[in-house]
């Protein structure tokens, strides 16, 4: 399959990192949506793999396509289940145009029946650099995480660390204070470390460990599981507790950067590649250590 080939469908093609994204097309929901016959028939007919990401989708999206194309239609879960997702998930389970659907957290696909896919980056979004200007990042919308974040910025300005925050009230790109992606990275890039902090009953790898490893930057997280992935490597990983003592250190400690064979396995391309050749297999030799699946979710 050429990387021509695929479509990937998230809420909008200016978030994250989709603008940096040459290897596939990209393309919002909405616009499959408003589009005309004669649009999708012509724009369509090359695509053997459309990927809808499940911020935004909505099943009549998928309907909406499918009498003009042959593709591939799948719907990939790379957020955290609450309850709107369980009602996703039931409504997409019911749409004939839907072939099959998929989940970026192994313990959550484990115990939903799902089939896995890991999540997704690109290099494309630049290179690290080497001037910082604080110690630690944290960028991130509220959802519940604030309170906790700004005990630990007392906590690690008590160590002599400086830290740059920058916490949104709600969810989305339409409020004040947004930043597009491009300018968020800037604010990643110029520190030393990502703080990352999980919503409650979250495991799965997120976006700020992605940051973390392609960009060079130290992440502090409190993600439990990801010891279990192999992407962890406790020269870049520092795991919150009670004790802080030995964060400046680690932070001072030059990042040791991943195996490429690593970063390819998440790049966008062979992400969409493996829709196509499904092999389970492959996700306890890249991504994570096979214990992980003795874990309990928080389903």
């Amino acid at each position: 399959m050429k990387n021509s080939d695929v479509l990937v469908v998230p809420k909008d093609r200016s978030l994250y990192f989709f603008p940096a994204i040459s290897e596939v097309s990209v393309c919002s929901g909405k616009e499959l949506l408003l589009a005309n016959n004669d649009y999708l028939r012509q724009y369509l007919k090359e695509f053997q793999l459309i990927i809808f990401l499940d911020y935004g989708f909505e099943p009549e999206m998928a309907a909406r396509i499918r009498p003009f194309t042959k593709a591939k239609i799948i719907l990939f879960f790379w957020n955290h289940f609450k309850l709107e997702h369980y009602r996703k998930l039931n409504a997409a389970q019911k749409e004939p145009a839907i072939d099959e659907i998929y989940h970026f957290d192994p313990l959550e696909a484990r115990d939903l029946g799902l089939k896995h896919n890991s999540s997704f980056y690109t290099q494309s979004v630049g290179e690290p650099l080497n001037a910082t200007n604080y110690d630690i990042f944290f960028g991130a919308n509220d959802n519940g995480r604030k309170q906790q974040a700004m005990e630990l910025k007392d906590r690690f300005e008590s160590l002599g660390l400086s830290t740059f925050y920058h916490i949104l009230p709600k969810r989305g790109n339409e409020q004040d204070g947004y930043l597009p992606y491009n300018e968020y990275l800037q604010l990643v890039k110029r520190s030393k470390g990502i703080l990352e902090i999980l919503r409650a009953g979250q495991y799965g790898v997120t976006l700020r460990t992605f940051e973390s490893l392609f960009l060079q930057k130290k992440l502090i997280t409190c993600n439990e599981v990801l010891p279990f992935y192999r992407m962890y490597d406790p020269r870049n990983v520092f795991m919150i507790g009670e004790d802080l003592s030995k964060l400046t250190a680690f932070l001072n400690i030059p990042y040791h950067p991943a195996d490429q064979e690593m970063r390819d396995f998440f790049e966008a391309k062979n992400w969409a590649q493996r829709f196509v050749d499904y092999d389970p297999n492959l996700f306890e030799e890249f991504e994570y250590y096979p214990e992980l699946m003795k874990h309990e979710s928080a389903l």
